[in-house]
């Protein structure tokens, strides 16, 4: 896999931001994803898009639904992969792909900070792979634009015929948003 592919899954990640006309309150809805069996619970009205994105010899396609709301991205992305042993490593290479994407000081380039917050360790859904890299991860660092920014992520997969669908939940924001982020990740369901 190369670094490549899954940084610009985080990118284009925070690139539904861009696409989202959201109100400037929360105002929680389920959304039911299109090419995928999730159910989620979004604080806004979401915007979809997919683009390939390269995976070492493979091209996924990589698709996101996501929103902005009160200066905060909610955002759920996903691909499918063929083989279903790989699904640990590349859960693995995508949390460090979106924790490369910030840094952790103006000085520095190497990754966000991890943070140890209540609710971040392992988090395997039901129906859900029981994979040592299905985790929540709080985490924190500079954009590319010197701003602060806090981030909420999740990473599970699933087995989807004979293949395997890996999936990817975030909150980027200004601060720590523990409350929102429990919401969030609460109302993912595989169906």
């Amino acid at each position: 896999m190369r670094t490549s592919g899954l940084a610009a899954s985080a990118m284009l990640a925070c690139s539904i931001a861009l696409l989202a006309a959201c109100s400037p309150a929360l105002n929680w809805r389920t959304v039911q994803l299109k090419d995928a069996a999730l159910q989620i619970t979004l604080p806004c009205d979401p915007q979809s898009a997919t683009r390939p994105v390269s995976m070492g010899p493979a091209v996924v396609q990589l698709s996101v639904l996501g929103c902005e709301v009160q200066g905060s991205t909610y955002a759920v992305s996903h691909f499918q992969l063929g083989n279903p042993a790989g699904a640990a490593r590349a859960l693995g290479y995508w949390q460090q792909a979106v924790l490369s994407q910030l840094r952790s000081d103006a000085e520095s380039n190497s990754a966000a900070q991890v943070l140890q917050v209540e609710g971040d360790g392992p988090w395997v859904p039901k129906g859900a792979l029981n994979l040592p890299q299905s985790r929540r991860i709080t985490f924190e660092g500079l954009s590319s634009q010197g701003q602060r920014v806090t981030g909420h992520g999740l990473w599970f997969a699933r087995i989807e015929g004979s293949g395997v669908r890996l999936y990817h939940a975030v909150i980027y924001g200004r601060k720590a948003q523990p409350a929102e982020a429990d919401m969030f990740f609460s109302g993912l369901k595989l169906q």
